[in-house]
């Protein structure tokens, strides 16, 4: 390893690009967090979110629903007040709630997770917030001037905030993109053809370096436990020795994606 992607110096960038935009706002922005019967580690998350909007001087209001339908109330009401700049839901909810979700407009989206929101990622639409995590790794490569022009970029996983999201983004830097999957065969083989592998498949320690070229770049966005350690879709100890460049776990991708959700929290106002 040549160069280990430090997210925290990622991070320290957007910090000082998005204080410099708190500096020239008009309006202040105000983040609304809705929930459906919260778990303590959801709560953990939002209490989180929550310190760095107090951090920033961005307003923050928790609400906390036992029932759907009083979730969908709760929704309505933060979509139709013009105090609110943005709506984050927290994930998971039941899939047939994402109709109501899907009303958000594109303005409060601080997520970037609605039809329309997504949508406007796939036309190359500027003025929308991005899927915070994919537009992380995104912002990895600015920082560290990784050139993505014609390089073969494999992504391992499909979800709607990381995989999806990150097709048009990384052909927009031209690069010629794989998506793998569950049910993807030989993926081992499709691996180790990558010059950039983007792993976001939630099982820990699932790269290992017979799968990885030599001198490849890895972005590692696995968040996972093991032995009651945070670890990494990537089995860093195995593969270190063998690639360019890797984020690690913690302190990698993680870290920039809080970055870029305040971010998206404050270009919620802008829009």
């Amino acid at each position: 390893m040549e160069l280990l992607l430090d997210g925290k110096l990622v991070s320290a960038s957007i910090k000082s690009r998005f204080e410099e935009k708190l500096k020239l706002l008009e309006k202040k922005p105000n983040l609304v967090v809705l929930t459906l019967n919260p778990n303590d580690a959801n709560l953990s998350y939002i209490r989180k979110i929550e310190k760095n909007c107090s951090k920033y001087e961005i307003g923050f209001d928790l609400k906390i629903t036992k029932k759907e339908q009083e979730f969908i109330k709760v929704l309505d009401e933060s979509i139709k007040d013009k105090s609110i700049t943005g709506i984050m839901c927290q994930q998971p909810l039941p899939k047939h709630l994402f109709t109501e979700i899907n009303k958000i407009p594109k303005e409060k989206d601080i997520e970037g997770i609605t039809h329309e929101s997504l949508g406007k990622v796939f036309v190359g639409e500027k003025n929308i917030n991005i899927p915070c995590t994919s537009k992380a790794v995104i912002e990895t490569f600015d920082y560290y001037n990784i050139d993505l022009t014609g390089k073969n970029v494999v992504v391992v996983g499909r979800s709607n905030i990381v995989g999806k999201p990150l097709i048009p983004q990384l052909l927009e830097k031209n690069a010629t993109v794989t998506i793998c999957h569950s049910k993807t065969k030989n993926i081992e083989e499709i691996l180790k053809t990558a010059d950039i592998i983007i792993m976001a498949i939630g099982k820990a320690k699932f790269l290992k370096k017979e799968m990885v070229k030599e001198g490849a770049i890895i972005i590692d966005v696995g968040i996972n436990f093991e032995d009651g350690k945070i670890c990494g879709d990537v089995d860093f100890e195995d593969v270190k020795d063998k690639v360019y460049a890797i984020t690690p776990v913690p302190g990698g991708i993680g870290v920039i994606t809080n970055a870029v959700l305040i971010d998206n929290i404050i270009n919620s106002t802008k829009f």
